[in-house]
């Protein structure tokens, strides 16, 4: 093994023993969609977007876990997962990094997907009001980005019989100093939670915008966040 890939795998074991007791590090895939659908589901039930898509609290678990189990065949097609698993092989910490310059999906991945199929199983309006949301949310971070290209951040969450253990910025620092620090491109993501918000600051994102999004009178708070890279901060010096 030549010394930069001593380097490399010191730095990878490190990372990995910041993990807090109990949890390993894991790489997810497509076996895993049916648990990180209603993971997804559950940590976004109360989203201000997805309240928005599912105004009804009856049905919103269902519609939601299907809108988290069909774009998850997108992310496991075009995106890299990470993740941490507990003592019971569970998921406890997941996300995901668009890489950068990464395309959107393709047509064919979008049939596969069963994205067309929303119109009909959910409403003609909820799939014009998530294409709405998700085409101003790309916009604002694209501006922000001032066209640079950036690891995209997705669906970043962590078991709710995790939480409070420092799991999920044990995780993502480890990502951040693995994937993003190595490289020379940011991190962005959006949110729409405050808490969120705080979160990531502690992590080292900045705020970029936080314009709350406005469609047909019904607003919700938005923020585009961006994390610069140890390449990018060494530059601006």
């Amino acid at each position: 093994m030549d010394k930069k890939s001593q380097n490399t795998q010191l730095t990878h074991t490190e990372l990995a023993s910041q993990l807090p007791e109990g949890f390993v590090e894991a790489v997810l895939t497509s076996f895993d969609i049916d648990e990180a659908s209603v993971l997804l589901a559950k940590a976004f039930f109360t989203n201000p977007a997805d309240v928005f898509f599912y105004p009804d609290l009856d049905t919103r678990f269902e519609k939601l876990l299907w809108l988290m189990k069909t774009n998850l065949h997108i992310r496991f097609s075009l995106a890299r997962s990470f993740a941490a698993r507990d003592t019971e092989g569970k998921i406890a910490a997941m996300g995901f990094w668009h890489t950068p310059g990464s395309d959107g999906p393709s047509l064919s991945l979008l049939i596969r997907s069963g994205v067309w199929e929303m119109p009909f199983r959910q409403g003609l309006r909820t799939y014009l009001n998530v294409q709405k949301v998700t085409e101003i949310q790309d916009q604002r971070r694209k501006a922000a980005l001032k066209g640079r290209p950036s690891w995209f951040l997705r669906n970043m969450v962590v078991s709710p019989d995790h939480q409070g253990h420092r799991l999920g910025s044990s995780v993502l620092r480890r990502e951040l100093k693995f994937v993003v620090d190595s490289s020379p491109y940011p991190a962005s993501l959006n949110t729409q939670r405050a808490e969120n918000v705080k979160f990531y600051e502690r992590l080292g994102f900045v705020v970029a915008n936080d314009e709350k999004i406005v469609i047909d009178g019904y607003e919700f708070p938005n923020w585009v966040m961006i994390y610069e890279g140890k390449n990018q901060r060494s530059d601006q010096i």
